[in-house]
């Protein structure tokens, strides 16, 4: 995806500028559209240059806005790992 249509894609969002520039983030991460990252919301957050709490809410709005799915992920032993965002 290039440039031009990845910017008209975030501007095209109803969402607020902090949920676009994390969307915009997520798709540089995976390089386009349809692929999926895993991240932790702390590394998100301190990327991004948000607070975990902003980072979590505005992955929560972009996943109503049916943009990214969220799959949490486990280890063998129940552990919690990163979560899987999958770009729509």
């Amino acid at each position: 995806m290039n440039d031009l249509t990845r910017y008209r894609l975030c501007a095209g969002l109803h969402a607020p500028a902090s949920a676009k520039l994390l969307y915009c983030y997520l798709l540089d991460m995976a390089g386009g559209r349809h692929h999926s990252v895993v991240i932790s919301i702390k590394n998100l957050a301190k990327s991004v240059g948000f607070s975990r709490s902003a980072t979590s809410r505005n992955l929560n709005r972009l996943r109503r806005l049916d943009m990214i799915g969220i799959v949490p992920r486990y280890s063998e032993d129940g552990g919690r790992l990163s979560n899987q965002y999958t770009l729509k």
